[in-house]
């Protein structure tokens, strides 16, 4: 099969788990030999973070966009002023100017409006996308181009809920609507997670949609169930959020305050990685910044630490947690979004979301509890090993197979 997979626009050196988590699917699929085309929905670098050789990517360079430009400058000259008063060629100059237009907003397309960047996005997808048997939609912004645009079974592979998150967008109302929409254009749908594939489905009254958990790199991730020492100091680490409010961060800041208060003869030490909501040396609990860190690095720091504590308000089988598992930390987590690994009080500690008390409970009966520790860090790091890439791959590449005719079909 040839399958496009239509993302955001990419950077070199940074990435999301959820855009991990897409090349993890590319790269596994071009395994299996089918020809799998990166194709961000706007022009991007192409990243330097994941290998991407097996992977086809397509994107105008910065210089076509120029040249492309130019051409169109050329043809409003010779059709607009060079050929006045001749009305036969007005089809052709307002060709160019549309053009035109469309060539200067894909020059710095990071600077558009959400309303701007969805035009420009469905007829950039119309020019550069190629043919395929499958094209798969990865957000609520690429759905639609892939909708109007895609060749052969279309797919959309939804990462999170995202109308929750449209008040991040500075066109709420607009963000809002277009990412509800995104589920009744007729894509074959396919969720991250069971949590989302039910809260879509009630939301929606949709039940035609299929599951494909992710997965980790165990090849980076990995390590022993942590044992606790009885030691005074202990170490906790968290995922930043890069700033989301929905993060929890500000929860998890006050709880380690509550835990800090409630155990002064303990040494708390609270580490944070990625970018957060607060600043290393707020006034509610301080940490320890560790930065951007690549998987190989990540991974070394989970396993320096004694727990992960995470306390999003919802995720859609958000990696941090499963990562950490698989290198031996217990976790305390919230719920929505982690039910396909996390059950509380075998292999997790659940914590209410939105509430510093009972983040600060589970925190304590953590740093107070060996033995609770010692055997969520076992059988955590048991769960951990059945997210695999391999058998992620092989359920995404069945959903594909069963609408596979085995002919391409053209766009519609």
């Amino acid at each position: 099969m040839i399958i496009n997979i239509v993302v955001h626009r990419l950077t070199r050196k940074r990435f999301t788990g959820g855009i991990w988590c897409i090349f993890e699917y590319a790269s596994g699929l071009a395994a299996k030999g089918h020809q799998v085309n990166i194709v961000p929905y706007l022009p991007s670098a192409r990243p330097e973070w994941f290998d991407t050789s097996a992977i086809n990517f397509f994107s105008m360079g910065k210089l076509a966009r120029i040249r492309h430009l130019l051409l169109n400058i050329g043809g409003i000259i010779r059709y607009g002023i060079l050929s006045l008063p001749d009305r036969s060629h007005v089809p052709r100059l307002l060709e160019n100017i549309h053009g035109l237009i469309f060539d200067l907003n894909l020059l710095e397309p990071r600077m558009l409006p959400l309303e701007i960047r969805q035009g420009i996005s469905i007829r950039y997808l119309r020019e550069i996308m190629p043919d395929a048997d499958i094209t798969l939609a990865t957000s609520y912004e690429t759905a639609l181009p892939v909708h109007l645009n895609g060749s052969g079974a279309r797919y959309y592979f939804m990462q999170h809920f995202e109308p929750l998150f449209a008040n991040e967008s500075p066109n709420p109302e607009l963000a809002r609507t277009s990412a509800t929409q995104s589920y009744f254009l007729g894509l074959n749908m396919i969720a991250n997670s069971s949590w989302l594939k039910k809260r879509i489905a009630k939301e929606t009254g949709l039940e035609n949609i299929e599951l494909c958990v992710n997965a980790i790199n165990h090849q980076a991730f990995h390590g022993q169930a942590k044992v606790a020492t009885g030691s005074n100091s202990v170490k906790i680490i968290s995922y930043g959020g890069r700033n989301a409010e929905w993060k929890g961060f500000r929860e998890m800041a006050e709880a380690i305050a509550i835990a800090r208060n409630e155990l002064p003869s303990r040494d708390i030490e609270w580490r944070v990685y990625g970018d957060a909501l607060l600043p290393p040396d707020n006034g509610i609990a301080a940490y320890k910044p560790l930065g951007f860190l690549a998987p190989a690095a990540l991974a070394d720091a989970y396993r320096d630490c004694d727990m992960l504590l995470s306390a999003s308000w919802y995720e859609s089988f958000p990696l941090f947690p499963l990562e950490a598992m698989a290198c031996g930390l217990p976790v305390i987590t919230t719920q929505d979004g982690t039910e396909d690994f996390a059950v509380d009080g075998e292999n997790a500690c659940i914590v209410e979301a939105r509430s510093p008390e009972s983040i600060a409970t589970g925190i304590i009966r953590m740093v107070e509890d060996p033995d609770f520790r010692n055997r969520l860090a076992k059988k955590g790091h048991a769960t951990s090993l059945r997210f695999t890439w391999d058998n992620s791959v092989q359920t995404m590449d069945s959903i594909f197979s069963r609408s596979h005719s085995g002919s391409r079909t053209g766009r519609p």
